[in-house]
């Protein structure tokens, strides 16, 4: 019998609420150092910006370079370390049940057979089933076969506690001929209490999902296993990112495969209301990636135009920021013309568009009083033994969401170059790689939304945001503030909706001004008058009653890019040539 454990139990740490107003400072600090400090590579591009240079991503450099010593793996490597090529047939139907009683445990009842569950076997908890189910469509969504829940024994995956298996939760891999495979075990929560924690980033939560994705097929990215004892002195060996992963996005960023910190590859998911890191919600773009692969992708999921997180109607509480105010998540959406809305966030967010591409964007922060209540319900659940959390005051709440906002302003910035958005957590929401979203909406604050191929809309809201739609002919409102609108790409016509001169400005300085010099030239500003035939020329014109601006790149004397300003008329100083 081949079954697969996962990540070692969840150990439940201090938070700055619970610490003494004299420690808490030096713990801030320390937590700032070691978090920053994850955030290293053997990429010299991190923090180092010039022309033409999207936000970083890991992937960019599969096959020439490295992160913390590990290759960097392109998409069919990826897939060959988490796919266990094992599956469910070759059914459109998956089934799932969860055992109700001693009689229902069939082949595990045989003491021949050796297994160690049905000791101390309990059922699910309602909780716990709803939990289950809301795993179930979180993977249906992503392929072709469709889940359906049936009575008793029978169904591909079998779920149920026992007090007599797992320190946290096991799962069997799929297979013919067994009852057992795809069957998941947990620990009952009245031995681990983390499999009582069922709320969005809570491990137990996170707990199912992964155990699913095994039920599926999906291995860890490495061979390491909790529990595991090679050298067979009896103590299970250590696990580590260093001495365990074969390749560098073996991390929580990419996969809920894997054991190791989203930290190691340089994410930082943060429950804000808690003072805790949080935990995955959905499978990620490498299980995505994945199981679609093995299962074939389910074309109808969201196939209309759907908005995510503020004004949500993706039909799922995970994607709606009005329940889950600090996703962590990957979003696979089958076709319409979609949006990430992010314009109740009260804290700056950082939204890349790009398919395979992180963004850096939560809620922001809560009230006083609603982390209070997210407090209390945590201490709930947990085990008398860990403790409690203790509840936030006015002025450490304010100094630790500050802290934070602080910490994700640096981070941004080492990955994108734009200093001031204040994220609250950092590369914690990814759209799969077959998946485009086209529209992004910014926050309260300052913001920076980056586009795709395809014509987006970028709304920055509140706050001076920067907004660069990359490629396709992009639409453009910066809303209050004094926002920067980036045209970083030739070859499209491009629209700004309410720019401001004087206040606004567009930044054309990541286009080479002259394709026919060597280095990044910068443009001259000519005014209304017609083009020169001489390259790097900039323009303004008017037409249609709209005012417009365009660029000439090689001397032909003709625009290789255009931008409709509106009803404004730029000057020189309105640009970053």
């Amino acid at each position: 019998m081949v079954k697969a454990d996962a990540a070692p139990t969840w150990g439940k740490g201090a938070r700055p609420g619970s610490l003494p107003n004299w420690y808490w400072g030096t713990i801030m600090a320390k937590l700032a150092s070691r978090l920053l400090s994850d955030n290293q590579a053997d990429i010299g591009r991190i923090g180092s910006f010039g022309a033409d240079l999207a936000p970083f991503r890991l992937e960019d450099f599969a096959g020439v370079a490295t992160w913390a010593g590990k290759p960097i793996y392109n998409h069919q490597q990826v897939i060959g370390q988490l796919d266990s090529g094992t599956e469910i047939g070759n059914s459109k139907t998956i089934t799932f049940s969860f055992q109700d009683g001693p009689h229902t445990i069939g082949v595990y009842n045989n003491p021949n057979n050796g297994f160690p569950e049905p000791a101390g076997y309990s059922p699910f908890s309602d909780a716990e089933k709803a939990t289950a189910r809301q795993s179930m469509v979180l993977w249906d969504d992503l392929i072709a076969p469709k889940f359906v829940e049936k009575n008793g024994n029978g169904a591909d995956i079998v779920l149920a506690n026992t007090t007599t298996g797992p320190a946290q939760a096991w799962a069997y891999y799929p297979g013919n001929g067994y009852k057992y495979q795809s069957d998941v075990w947990t620990a009952d929560p009245t031995v681990n209490w983390t499999n009582d924690w069922l709320s969005y980033g809570g491990y137990g939560r996170t707990t199912l999902i992964h155990e699913i994705g095994h039920t599926l097929g999906l291995s860890h990215p490495g061979d390491y296993n909790f529990g595991d004892d090679n050298n067979g002195d009896g103590i299970p060996d250590p696990i580590t990112y260093e001495g365990d992963a074969f390749y560098a996005q073996d991390s929580k960023q990419y996969t809920i495969m894997s054991y190791f910190s989203e930290q190691k590859t340089g994410g930082q998911s943060i429950d804000v209301n808690l003072g805790i890191l949080n935990n995955p919600q959905t499978p990620l773009i490498s299980d995505i990636l994945t199981i679609q692969d093995k299962y074939g992708a389910d074309p109808t999921t969201r196939a209309g135009d759907t908005v995510y997180f503020a004004n949500s109607n993706a039909g799922n509480g995970v994607y709606d920021l009005a329940s889950n105010p600090f996703p962590y998540l990957a979003v696979y959406d089958a076709g319409g013309n979609d949006t990430f809305d992010f314009s109740t966030a009260n804290s700056g967010v950082f939204i890349d568009l790009r398919p395979g591409s992180f963004s850096s964007a939560t809620a922001g922060y809560q009230t006083l009083e609603q982390a209070n209540a997210a407090t209390e319900a945590f201490n709930a659940v947990t085990d008398e033994s860990q403790g409690d959390f203790g509840l936030w005051d006015a002025p450490s709440y304010a100094s630790w969401v500050s802290f934070v906002q602080s910490l994700g302003a640096n981070r941004v910035l080492n990955e994108t170059g734009v200093s001031g958005v204040t994220a609250t957590s950092d590369r914690n929401v990814s759209i799969a790689y077959n998946t485009v979203i086209e529209n992004a909406v910014g926050g309260l604050a300052r913001d920076y939304l980056y586009g795709n191929d395809v014509a987006n809309k970028l709304s920055g809201n509140g706050g001076n945001d920067v907004l660069d739609g990359a490629k396709g002919n992009d639409t453009y409102t910066g809303g209050a503030g004094a926002d920067e609108f980036r045209i970083s790409e030739i070859g499209f016509n491009d629209k700004i909706t309410d720019f401001t001169s004087g206040v606004d400005k567009i930044r054309l300085s990541e286009i080479d001004a002259n394709s026919g010099v060597a280095g990044n030239q910068a443009f001259t500003f000519i005014g209304n008058s017609a083009f020169h035939n001489v390259a790097g020329e900039l323009r303004g014109y008017t037409a249609g009653g709209d005012h417009y601006v365009a660029g000439d790149v090689n001397g032909d004397g003709v625009a290789d890019f255009s931008v409709n300003v509106g009803a404004a008329t730029p000057v020189a100083t309105d640009f970053f040539l």
